[in-house]
């Protein structure tokens, strides 16, 4: 028995300027057919459990489920097993936004609902927003209880300032992981969590060997799956730190599952 974990966006959800406008469906039928053979199917993600149900309805299937950058677990049995941050940290990161005039936004879950630091970043100069941004919650960070956990953050950003964003937060020493998941995105997790450590700890709980562990991404979030296994594959739209932390570069998720079934 073989595993098989692919990052959701831009891997198996193909971004939209993939040459082949049939990808998405190329994608689940190759998985369909990894599964059909015994083996064992995973996603992970930045995105956090709740999105599991939408993900089961899109690509028909009921996954093992990493999520929140390797801060979630979801197995085949509906058991969770979650790591947290102190929201006292997200609360601390929108002050420090707001202090040093940085034109960001910072988002968590809380409470099952999706919380930002302003309805008018995204970051203000950026010209695209996502659909999304007026469908979430403002609340006042003095209102929020500090006495709950979160299994991620996210700090959105123009892709030009991403970096040296980072750097900046990486200066202040938060007891957290930070790493980054799109050109607009950095992440903030708990320490002693990421997609590799996640995906270890599903190959033993199945005992599964790392020589039968395959695994495919295409942002930096996904340079720890790549050093887990030498069955490691990139997406070749990714930055090249990306591209040259994997064993292989491909086209499509497709693509892998013809060249490991």
């Amino acid at each position: 028995m073989k595993l098989f974990v692919t990052d959701l966006d831009g891997t198996l959800y193909p971004k939209k300027e993939v040459s082949n406008p049939n990808q998405f469906e190329d994608n689940l039928k190759a998985v369909h057919k990894w599964i059909e053979q015994g083996n064992k199917f995973a996603v992970a993600t930045a995105r956090g459990v709740h999105h599991y149900e939408v993900l089961c309805k899109k690509i028909g299937l009921t996954p093992i489920f990493i999520g929140a950058n390797g801060a979630q677990i979801r197995y085949e049995n509906g058991e969770v097993i979650a790591k947290t941050i102190p929201i006292s940290i997200f609360i601390d990161l929108c002050k420090l936004i707001t202090q040093h005039k940085i034109n960001a936004s910072v988002a968590t879950g809380i409470n099952k609902q999706w919380v930002w630091s302003s309805k008018d970043c995204y970051p203000l100069d950026c010209e695209v927003k996502p659909p999304y941004i007026n469908d979430v919650v403002v609340m006042d960070v003095e209102d929020i209880d500090i006495t709950l956990g979160t299994e991620r953050i996210q700090i959105f950003v123009s892709k030009e300032k991403r970096d040296e964003l980072r750097a900046f937060l990486e200066s202040k020493n938060y007891p957290v992981t930070i790493t980054t998941s799109d050109v607009d995105l950095i992440d903030i997790g708990p320490l002693n969590s990421s997609k590799g450590i996640a995906i270890e700890e599903i190959c033993n709980h199945y005992g599964i060997a790392k020589e039968n562990l395959v695994v495919a991404g295409d942002s930096e979030n996904d340079i720890t799956m790549f050093e887990v296994t030498d069955h490691s594959y990139c997406i070749d739209h990714a930055e090249p730190d990306v591209l040259n932390s994997a064993k292989h570069t491909v086209a499509s998720v497709e693509e892998i599952i013809k060249l490991e079934i």
